[in-house]
């Protein structure tokens, strides 16, 4: 217990300086733990690995509650997905000088073309785009990726696949039972929020380990069979705060594992530097399949590091003398720095993207990907950004008026769904700039930046404004400490979001009523 509390303490002093240093705090975690093993005080009987272990298999699990089934049925990115892998491999296999057997090699390469699956889909939650466009299609990506893993493992013995394994095709059977369990305690939080952890850590993580498959990819797996009950959501939030905890344990043990010298920062400085050849060629692969500039650069961005799954196969090898503990540490090493760079890389990501967007969107196609088209809203006066809870009630108060209104989400489920209910919604990215640039304001009059983030309402105020809209522009916001910020961006009027819903749009309707006294319903 006291070793716990000063790793806990020393991983909240560093991850106080990264803040500081306006960092991804993760960041700190690594460097505290890279601190008590330098100072031999590290985890020498493994104790922080089972909440390690732990906090991913709750994050993956709460991801997948978060990604419908459906939204893998793309044979587009499956392609991506083996030609970039057979791509870097090559590549890799003759730019490395590694002095091991070949078939190590090429096994090395391989699993060098995977991307951290907890740096990825942290940094896309973070931002609240693990629905968007590019946040789904980099989760699938990764999906892909964890497959081929399974298969590596079963290559190396890492895993026991056997008859038993086909137990788990059973499994979705389970679902209807779990969901009613769940719904039956939906008047309960505590018993809920313990009922999802063992879900996702004995049905999910446990179960698909016991039987010869990855803990990891059946938390992620356990949590998609369950996305479509009503209050998924809510389930991960839930567990977020639980999962944000156990995962500093991760990462400060990660940084435990760092043994640095001379050669093995030069090895893995090398290693980084090949990180662009990786990045450059997820992008001009997504480019070649019809994806606009701005989505093929997030979603490489997101999976430019390398994968906590290299360190367990590599361990595995060290065991077993395949490789020594040069390359080992050569690996971990090159994994942790490649993690600070996509953690600081996806913060600001968006602002890499506008500074670049001049010559990036020169290498695309003239044919979009029927997702990423640009829109045009006709006769709407008013546009909602972000149909969530606050979006959609506001959308629909004004259909009630009469007034016409058009809503616009980055998430193509909450736009398909909205649309099939009737209501004139589209999907669109909020925070890509071509939306903006591309977007024809035609008759709108009022903009609402119904959208959960400062970030994201601050940078489509300025969007907005930046790409000629003279109208009206509205904030519902759950912070009154930014307003002055949003208010010398562009905005017109910042409401509390829930006033926003009743009071606020008020003067909307009533201005729009004054103007438009026959107008007919939309």
């Amino acid at each position: 217990m006291d070793l716990i509390l000063i790793w806990l303490s020393g991983a909240l002093f560093f991850g106080f300086i990264f803040k500081v240093l306006s960092l991804p705090i993760l960041i700190g975690f690594i460097t505290s733990g890279y601190f008590f093993s330098y100072i031999s005080f590290s985890d020498n009987d493994e104790i922080l690995s089972i909440p390690s272990k732990i906090g991913v298999e709750l994050l993956l699990f709460s991801i997948g509650l978060k990604v419908k089934p459906s939204s893998f049925l793309s044979l587009s990115f499956l392609n991506v997905f083996f030609l970039h892998s057979l791509l870097i491999t090559l590549i890799y296999f003759i730019l490395l000088n590694i002095n091991i057997d070949f078939e190590a090699k090429i096994l090395l390469c391989i699993i060098l073309t995977f991307s951290s699956t907890v740096i990825a889909s942290k940094s896309l939650e973070d931002r609240k785009e693990i629905n968007s466009f590019h946040g789904r299609n980099s989760i699938l990506i990764l999906i892909f990726q964890d497959i081929l893993a399974l298969f590596l493992l079963l290559y190396t013995n890492e895993t026991n696949l056997s008859f038993y394994t086909l137990l788990l095709l059973f499994t979705p059977l389970c679902i209807p039972i779990v969901k009613i369990v769940l719904e039956k305690l939906q008047s309960n939080e505590e018993l809920q929020l313990l009922t999802s952890v063992i879900i996702g850590l004995f049905l999910g993580g446990y179960l698909f380990e016991k039987l010869g498959l990855s803990g990891e990819l059946g938390a992620l797996i356990m949590g998609m069979m369950l996305s479509n009950i009503k209050f998924a959501d809510r389930l991960g939030e839930k567990i977020w705060s639980l999962r944000e905890i156990l995962l500093v344990a991760f990462f400060v043990s990660l940084g435990m594992k760092l043994n640095l010298n001379q050669e093995i920062i030069l090895n893995s400085f090398f290693l980084i530097l090949l990180l662009v050849v990786k990045f450059l060629s997820l992008f001009f692969l997504l480019i070649f399949f019809n994806l606009r500039a701005y989505s093929s650069f997030l979603i490489s961005i997101s999976l430019i590091t390398y994968s906590e799954f290299s360190l367990i196969v590599a361990t595995y090898w060290y065991d077993l003398n395949i490789i020594d503990q040069k390359i080992l540490a050569i690996l971990v090493l090159s994994v942790c720095i490649s993690f600070i760079i996509g953690s600081v890389l996806n913060k600001y990501v968006h602002e890499i993207f506008v500074y670049l967007e001049n010559f990036l969107i020169k290498f695309e196609r003239e044919k979009h990907h029927p997702d990423e088209q640009p829109h045009t809203f006709g006769e709407a006066e008013i546009m909602i950004v972000g149909m969530g809870r606050i979006g959609s009630s506001i959308f629909n108060k004004l259909t009630e008026k009469g007034i016409k209104v058009v809503g616009v989400d980055a998430d193509t489920e909450i736009a398909l769904n909205k649309l099939s209910e009737g209501n004139r919604v589209a999907f669109a990215d909020a925070e890509d700039p071509g939306f903006w640039s591309k977007l024809r304001f035609g008759k709108l009059k009022v903009i609402v930046l119904a959208l959960p983030e400062f970030h994201a309402q601050n940078w489509s105020t300025l969007q907005a404004r930046r790409y000629g809209f003279i109208g009206k522009i509205i904030v519902p916001t759950r912070s009154n400490e930014n307003t002055k910020i949003l208010e010398n961006s562009g905005a017109d009027e910042i409401y509390d979001a829930y006033e926003a819903v009743g009071i606020g749009v008020t003067n909307i309707i009533n201005e729009m009523q004054k103007n438009n006294k026959n107008m007919d319903y939309y």
